[in-house]
């Protein structure tokens, strides 16, 4: 019967798992909330004082010039004109009167009224959308400043065109009331709104009259009722404007002066908090609205730290109590890893011994396989060689025959020039068998000072037969002094040797064959090219070409190692070998070797 304690364990396993999760979104979602509620708090603080401060701001900048109407009373150009409102001399007179309060102040427009609504002399009496004989009788803040003493207003002009704040207020005279005293401020420096957020202006009927967003501008937070409508044309304060709602829906209500609101835009809807602050001694409110998006973004930052804290936390317990567990793990494999620990010290020594044994093993090997693929070369060249020999012997028997000729005769100048010609050919025979010798000869290898024109030559020398057969035109380019480089001249000669056979395989049968040899010295490396004009290498072969016993030739030809034993012999001198094709067709083998220093070339 199978054991079922295993699933039991995994089933209690994955329900703690489940209640830890839940337990965390839980507390994700409650942090959540209150990180949220205390953010908008934080925003409606500020934009509390914003709204404070804006409402502050114009109530102080309007009320500046509030007083104008009531100092205009005062004089004597205007009490004559409420007293003689026909008399074109006191009319003039107060049109300059006016005039000249008006610059100082900084007001746009000062003006009077009749009782009837008629204007009677206005500072803007040059202008020609002058007020002067203008009935404004249908306008609120004249009908309610004959009614209550002092009205403001804000409205498009009818005359010209232009919006502002009017202020207007009675003019008693004899404790009769005999006009109205009016000012209009157009250019209200409180429009740039400093401060974040967007800030907007509200008159009494929910119309925007001012903006820190200019297409904001005379539209409603809400459908305005038609009673309301109708007011409005008939008083003309917003004439030729549409009046359409800007859009505003209540998402929460906050507080008694702040709530959150969505807010069409570009992208759809946003949600915004507003936060309302009324006027002082007006109908008028001050509305600052500040995005929530960042909200959102504390929000979510919130959640991800508490959710880290808390994974975090739920991790810490997981991992205290999987260390107790590992703690007595550990403790009964301690002693099965110190067991363990003294059989593998026994198998580590045992491999070790193999392993210098197998390396003692390869480099004898290796040693072997180069100096067989030097004799495999010398049984190339042999025929060539023998080629060289037989000549020089058949010209030694012919010269020796003539000696004897020469001798019997007498002539003993003969016998004297047959003898050194036959000395001749013995040094030349003597110069290429001692090549032989010595590139056959096996030894250490002996790092020294190897002239690299010189090893060159005596490879090409050691395949001249070769060359000649093939018909190969050699091209040679080096520097003017001959290079030293740091190698064994033997191994570097068998390297030349091989790289030079493989060439005059390649250009064998070519219409031109043609072999370059170029070497140069940089920063001290020196660099060997070898190239022909041969078919060039397939990427197979580039791919494998250093690989031991690989080979494109016939079958009895080679056996594969020439290259990977030339590459193996470079990189013991601490040199490489690599090939590509060239261009114009061929291969290319480029040899990269150190060279030589100066106290090794002294020793050499």
């Amino acid at each position: 019967m199978p054991d079922k304690a295993p699933s039991r364990r995994t089933g209690r396993q994955l329900l703690a798992a489940c209640a830890v999760i839940m337990a965390i979104a839980l507390v994700v979602f409650a942090a959540g909330v209150a990180a949220q509620r205390l953010r908008i708090d934080q925003v409606a603080q500020l934009a509390d004082l914003q709204a404070e401060r804006h409402a502050a701001q114009l109530a102080t900048e309007l009320a500046q010039y509030d007083h104008l109407p009531e100092i205009i009373r005062l004089h004597p150009s205007i009490i004559d004109l409420l007293a003689s409102p026909q008399d074109p001399q006191r009319i003039d007179a107060a049109n300059r009167y006016l005039e000249q309060v008006n610059a100082a102040s900084g007001s746009s427009v000062l003006y009077v009224l009749d009782r009837y609504g008629m204007c009677l002399a206005s500072s803007n009496w040059r202008d020609p959308t002058s007020f002067v004989g203008v009935d404004l009788s249908y306008r609120p803040y004249f009908r309610d400043a004959l009614r209550l003493g002092a009205q403001h207003f804000y409205g498009i002009g009818t005359t010209s065109g232009v919006p502002g704040y009017f202020y207007g207020r009675a003019l008693p005279n004899r404790e009769h009331l005999e006009g109205v005293g009016v000012v209009k401020v157009e250019r209200l420096h409180t429009a740039a709104w400093p401060g974040a957020g967007r800030v907007l202006m509200i008159d009494g009927n929910g119309v925007i009259v001012l903006s820190s967003e200019e297409n904001w501008r005379y539209r409603t937070i809400a459908q305005l009722p038609d009673a309301t409508l109708a007011r409005m044309r008939a008083a003309r304060q917003y004439e030729n404007v549409p009046l359409a709602p800007l859009g505003l829906e209540l998402v929460e209500r906050l507080g008694p002066s702040s709530s959150v609101l969505s807010l069409p835009d570009a992208l759809g809807r946003s949600t915004v908090l507003a936060v309302e602050r009324g006027l002082t001694g007006s109908d008028w409110k001050v509305v600052v609205l500040l995005d929530l998006a960042e909200v959102s973004v504390f929000r979510f930052w919130v959640q991800v730290f508490v959710g880290l804290m808390a994974t975090s936390l739920a991790l810490l317990v997981l991992y205290l109590l999987q260390r107790r567990r590992a703690i007595r793990i550990e403790r009964a494999a301690r002693e099965a890893l110190a067991r363990a620990n003294s059989e593998l010290e026994s198998e580590v020594s045992s491999r070790t011994r193999d392993l210098i044994q197998s390396n003692r093993q390869l480099r004898e090997t290796q040693d072997e396989l180069v100096h067989s693929a030097k004799l495999a070369a010398i049984g190339q060249i042999a025929a060539g060689v023998t080629h060289e020999l037989s000549q020089p012997m058949a010209a030694i028997r012919s010269l020796a025959d003539n000696a004897g000729v020469f001798l019997a005769r007498g002539q003993s100048d003969g016998v004297t020039g047959n003898l050194r010609l036959i000395s001749d050919l013995v040094d030349r025979m003597s110069g290429i068998t001692g090549q032989l010798k010595i590139f056959a000869r096996k030894r250490p290898s002996v790092f020294e000072a190897v002239p690299l024109r010189r090893t060159i030559a005596e490879s090409l020398f050691l395949l001249d037969e070769k060359i000649r057969r093939t018909g190969a035109r050699l091209l040679e380019d080096y520097p003017d002094n001959d290079l030293l480089v740091r190698a064994d001249a033997d191994r570097l000669g068998q390297v030349f040797v091989n790289l030079f056979s493989n060439a005059l395989d390649a250009v064998a049968g070519s219409p031109s064959p043609r072999i370059e040899i170029v070497a140069r010295s940089q920063e001290g490396r020196v660099s060997v090219q070898v190239r022909d004009t041969g078919v060039g290498l397939s990427e197979p072969v580039l791919a494998h070409l250093f690989e031991p016993f690989f080979t494109t030739k016939l079958a009895g030809s080679g056996l594969g190692l020439g290259l990977a034993i030339s590459e193996r012999i470079l990189r013991d001198f601490g040199g490489t070998l690599r090939a590509e094709n060239t261009p114009e067709g061929g291969a290319l083998f480029i040899i990269d070797l150190p060279m030589a220093d100066a106290a090794l070339a002294e020793a050499g």
